[in-house]
């Protein structure tokens, strides 16, 4: 399996999110997880304000290490938004989305619990 760099614009993602329902337009880079030329998942980003970005889309076929899937993507993704110096990540969630557990043990913050939930992770400096 390998990670793919690209952008939305990409048509193994826009074929990828419409098996999932979903149309993403918005985000500037776009993680793909490829296993023999088949897409398995992705993630993505969208610049959310001058030092922040917005994660957008998690999207994972396998059950079978799902979470473990899921946590190498959003790493490798926060890294990116790191190397493009943004200082932190949000993402929106609904109330009862499995994914929050996930996020939650990358060390996401609720900082808005109405409808939606609102998570936020300050990235840590090495210097």
């Amino acid at each position: 399996m390998e990670i793919i760099v690209t952008d939305e614009r990409d048509e193994r993602f826009i074929k990828y999110c419409k098996s999932f329902g979903c149309v993403l337009d918005e985000p500037q880079v776009v993680l793909l997880l490829v296993n023999y030329d088949y897409v398995s998942g992705c993630t993505s980003f969208m610049v959310y304000d001058s030092e922040a970005i917005e994660i957008i889309s998690l999207f994972i076929d396998s059950v079978k290490n799902r979470e473990e899937i899921s946590y190498k993507l959003l790493k490798q993704l926060e890294k990116i938004a790191i190397d493009l110096d943004f200082k932190s990540s949000y993402v929106s969630l609904q109330k009862d989305d499995v994914l929050l557990d996930i996020f939650e043990k990358l060390d996401y913050k609720i900082i808005k619990n109405d409808d939606e939930i609102l998570i936020k992770k300050e990235f840590r400096s090495l210097i």
